[in-house]
């Protein structure tokens, strides 16, 4: 029972825990973008009413003077504006504490005059600060822009909580309610730690995504009565100043909230919380997580030798796999890596996206060699093709070098490896040389022979080929090697009785050689199968994926999109997937092998 209460708590703990702090997060980007909204109607009001100043003969320090009146009969004193002239070179008004204004700007505040030059013509711009909602608006006379005012709201715009007191008050009753029915129904009590913490995110999902839509249109009125003060204030003192203003009074519209938070994002991450808090929850209340801890006690000295290569892959293996897989789930680039996990989240679109690639081009277009699905097929070509190449030479080579009596064994031995001794980089920029359409010594000895050139990289066959022709080169030793100790290993009386009995040479092979070697070979196959699926170097150095990435295989378009077109996301979701058709090849490849090893028993 312990157990169980145990598995739920910590369950709970995760989920909660983790949703509170999603919730915060999308909270703090629905507000901002609110405070945003209300900044881009203040700075453009101030511009509208500097404009308007300027054009009937007000000073710069004037129009600042109206700025602020503003500003403080909209109740909105805390916001901080700077009114910069002459395109940049001066600061004619400005309410940030300590700071002088009129003066001329300084080399160190450049920044201003950037800014100024980015505005757009007309309208605002908004960029989001530490201080709050910062936005400029440009001061256009006589269709010149002379200047610009630039806003920061530093009190936020704070829309109503996603989950209320009652829905939370509601929700701790439920988990109480089930924590009870499975302590009176002890059958029950194990699945208390799965079933409490999905079905917490499946609510706190829903919940969100109800409270999202029925609280959008009150947050609307409030962003509105904002902004309407503004707007009212604003024409408030450009009437007692005499100044004329046109355009109507500024509304928002439902887009400003409807697309703050992703609802959807929102709550994918929310369920995904909850099937990890699931899996806790069973390793716990299933007896895993005290087996674990009893074998720890059992075993301390054997656990503390373990231990520092336990921490390095922890380190190394386990937590960048682990953070990989939590970036698949966001839009992170080079532009908004900076930006909150919340803010990235984008839950199952990478893997949409990816599995629903079916864009190959044609009618009339070029193909689509970027499409996920050919890039896989081309990867299978390639493992596959690269596969039975380096087996068939490998296994070739070894019954050669096997034969009774030959001389130079050794030597041949030798000769043979070193493809696999020499860095495979070495050897990829090396055949890249040997396959260059010019000064290739392909190409030369294809010319000496009469042949004309090839073009090597600019059509699918011939680019593939040389990838191809670099990788059994690297690949056949291992091969050769692992096949070579296997014949070693086979007892020679077994050759002596099929030679008895008639057996032929073909027949001696497949009835006695072969199978001796599947124990052998079958392993250095799934570890070939791997290698090769994800060998980089040679497709990266020595075609390059060319023609326009017809070429390119799974691991070395991941790659591509990472840092070539800086898409880190997406590139993590691309190598989870990668991982996932390894790990299902793996799986079946090994039953595959123990079947077979039970038939041979």
């Amino acid at each position: 029972m312990k157990r169980n209460l145990s598995a739920v708590f910590f369950a709970l703990l995760i989920v909660l825990s983790g949703a509170l702090f999603f919730l915060q997060q999308a909270a703090q980007h629905r507000d901002e973008a609110a405070s945003g909204a209300v900044a881009l109607v203040t700075a453009s009001d101030l511009a509208k009413l500097g404009s308007s100043g300027l054009q009937a003969g007000l000073s710069e320090q004037a129009v600042g003077s109206l700025m602020a009146d503003v500003l403080k009969r909209s109740g909105r004193e805390g916001d901080r504006y700077r009114l910069v002239m002459r395109n940049g070179k001066e600061l004619a008004a400005s309410n940030w504490p300590g700071e002088a204004a009129p003066r001329p700007l300084s080399l160190t505040e450049k920044p201003f005059f950037d800014l100024i030059l980015g505005l757009p013509a007309a309208g605002a711009k908004l960029t989001p600060t530490a201080q709050g909602a910062h936005a400029a608006a440009p001061l256009v006379v006589a269709g010149q822009r002379v200047g610009m005012v630039e806003i920061v709201q530093t009190s936020k715009t704070a829309g109503p909580a996603l989950i209320s007191m009652l829905q939370w008050g509601a929700i701790g009753l439920g988990v109480l309610a089930i924590v009870g029915l499975a302590l009176v129904q002890p059958k029950l009590g194990a699945w208390a730690g799965v079933v409490v913490p999905l079905g917490v995110a499946f609510v706190l999902g829903q919940l969100t995504g109800a409270n999202l839509a029925s609280t959008a249109q009150v947050l609307l009125d409030n962003l509105n009565t904002s902004a309407r003060a503004i707007d009212d204030a604003m024409r408030a003192v450009a009437a007692s100043n005499g100044l004329a203003l046109a355009g109507d009074v500024a509304r928002l519209d439902t887009a400003v909230v409807a697309g703050a938070v992703d609802g959807a994002a929102l709550t994918t991450s929310l369920l995904f919380l909850g099937g990890l808090g699931a899996i806790i929850g069973a390793f716990i209340s299933f007896g895993a997580a005290a087996s674990t801890w009893r074998a720890l006690k059992e075993n301390p000295t054997a656990y503390t030798y373990v231990a520092p290569a336990l921490i390095g892959m922890l380190a190394l293996a386990f937590f960048p796999f682990f953070y990989g897989f939590v970036l698949s789930f966001t839009d992170t680039t080079l532009l908004n890596q900076g930006a909150s996990w919340s803010d990235r989240w984008v839950g199952l679109a990478n893997y949409a996206s990816i599995l629903g690639d079916f864009n190959f081009g044609g009618s009339g277009a070029a193909f689509n060699y970027q499409n996920f699905y050919w890039t896989m097929g081309v990867t299978i070509v390639w493992t596959a093709s690269n596969v039975v190449l380096g087996v068939s030479i490998g296994l070739g080579m070894a019954l050669l070098l096997n034969i009774k009596g030959l001389r130079g064994v050794a030597i041949y031995r030798t000769l043979l490896i070193l493809p696999w001794a020499i860095p495979n980089y070495i050897t990829a920029l090396t055949w890249k040389g040997m396959f260059h359409p010019q000064f290739g010594a392909i190409n030369q000895a294809i010319q000496a022979f009469g042949g004309q050139p090839v073009q090597w990289f600019d059509a699918v066959g011939p680019s593939f080929i040389t990838g191809l022709a670099t990788n059994v080169w690297l690949s056949f030793p291992f091969m050769m090697v692992v096949a070579l100790g296997a014949l070693q290993a086979v007892d020679e009386d077994m050759y002596e009785a099929a030679r008895i009995d008639g057996a032929s040479p073909w027949q001696q092979f497949w009835l006695i050689t072969l199978p001796s070697l599947r124990p052998a070979l079958l392993p250095a196959i799934i570890v070939s199968v791997v290698w090769t699926f994800n060998m980089f170097n040679v497709i990266y150095l020595v075609s390059a994926g060319q023609p326009s990435g017809a070429n390119e295989i799974l691991v070395t378009r991941a790659y591509r999109i990472a840092f070539e077109e800086y898409r880190y996301g997406y590139a993590a979701a691309y190598s989870v997937v990668i991982f996932l058709i390894l790990l299902i090849y793996g799986v079946f490849q090994i039953r595959a092998t123990s079947a077979t090893e039970a038939n041979n028993k």
